[in-house]
């Protein structure tokens, strides 16, 4: 049984990093693809849409913050593996269950003020462009810390399982 839960876990992960590839992949095609067409509208016909400029930069955001989600779930984040290659295997181990628990409470921390700052937005009830409130835009932000805080808390028991039997 609990195979078979842990198996439509990783199922359900698997189904989810494919769902979040292809959100990433859309939006990189959608900013490749509008960068060109205000490229030739201000280019060929001394035009462009004034807010797309700002939309293009929100879009960065959004792929920088999901593809910071994505590398975490993945395991190929920006971490320094120097130290783990230097020390015996057991100390190792341990030392990846202490980084992997720093980065879920660094995580929530930045989910927690990320949240936060959405809320302020909120509030302000400030526009970016065209009647789109800015606070939709930043929910990029909340997301992806949510995400991480997940992966890298789910990271931190996995290594815990692994290193300490079931934990029970």
């Amino acid at each position: 049984m609990k195979s078979s839960l842990r198996n439509r876990i990783a199922q359900l992960g698997r189904w989810f990093g494919l769902l979040e590839n292809w959100v990433i992949a859309s939006l990189v095609m959608f900013l490749v693809v509008f960068s060109l067409v205000q490229i030739i509208l201000r280019n060929f016909f001394s035009t462009g849409l004034i807010w797309g400029d700002s939309l293009l930069r929100q879009m960065v955001v959004w792929v920088s913050l999901l593809g910071a989600a994505r590398a975490a779930a993945e395991n190929k984040h920006i971490q320094i593996d120097l130290l783990p290659k230097l020390l015996p295997a057991a100390s190792a181990r341990v030392l990846g269950i202490i980084s992997n628990f720093f980065a879920a409470v660094v995580s929530a921390t930045l989910l927690y003020a990320s949240f936060t700052f959405v809320q302020n937005e909120m509030s302000s009830g400030t526009m970016a462009f065209n009647d789109v409130p800015n606070w939709w835009l930043e929910t990029a932000f909340p997301l992806s810390f949510a995400l991480m805080t997940i992966r890298f808390g789910v990271q931190f028991v996995d290594k815990l399982i692994a290193d300490h039997g079931d934990l029970r």
